[in-house]
């Protein structure tokens, strides 16, 4: 009879064992590091000599396996988009509209790849709440937050990571 039940049990543990090897959230999985403009402030200015520019930044990634006693080659990723979202820190009110950027970055396991992202638009620096700027003086500071979406070629499973940058805009004209 006991026979009969440990056959049972080794059978539902094996049962539960197979389950979870075909795991999905255990393969492959990857964490990012980034850094933005070396970590210092941002300077942007609102109006040179009559012409607006965009404003591209260097942002330095860094991809690691979750595991690090992984030994398998896995942990590269291709970051596909990212989403800025602005909050104001000088104490104003309005702030630059969220905007989402689609990119294709790839970075292999272990190595650092940097790469030029669009932190503020045209549309942004000659909208409501930059233009005030133009030929007024005064700064305008913010922080923006952005939000990396990547992935690991092969799969369909997203990794996400974050950074954020004090951005100060004045006309030093």
């Amino acid at each position: 009879m006991h026979k009969r039940h440990l056959v049972g049990v080794i059978l539902a543990i094996a049962s539960l064992a197979l389950v979870a090897c075909d795991d999905a959230a255990e393969e492959g999985r990857a964490t990012i590091a980034v850094t933005l403009n070396d970590g210092a402030p941002i300077e942007s200015d609102v109006d040179v000599a009559g012409v607006v520019f965009e404003d591209l930044i260097v942002a330095a990634f860094v991809s690691r396996p979750f595991n690090e006693f992984i030994t398998a080659p896995r942990g590269d990723v291709i970051i596909e988009s990212y989403r800025i979202t602005w909050e104001r820190t000088d104490g104003g009110t309005g702030t630059l509209a969220t905007r989402e950027e689609t990119v294709n970055i790839f970075v292999p396991v272990g190595d650092q790849v940097t790469a030029s992202i669009r932190l503020v638009t045209w549309a942004d620096k000659t909208g409501p709440v930059l233009l005030p700027l133009v030929g007024g003086g005064g700064t305008i500071a913010m922080r923006a937050n952005i939000e990396f979406t990547a992935r690991e070629p092969g799969t369909e499973s997203e990794v996400k990571t974050a950074a954020s940058a004090t951005v100060n805009f004045a006309d030093t004209q």
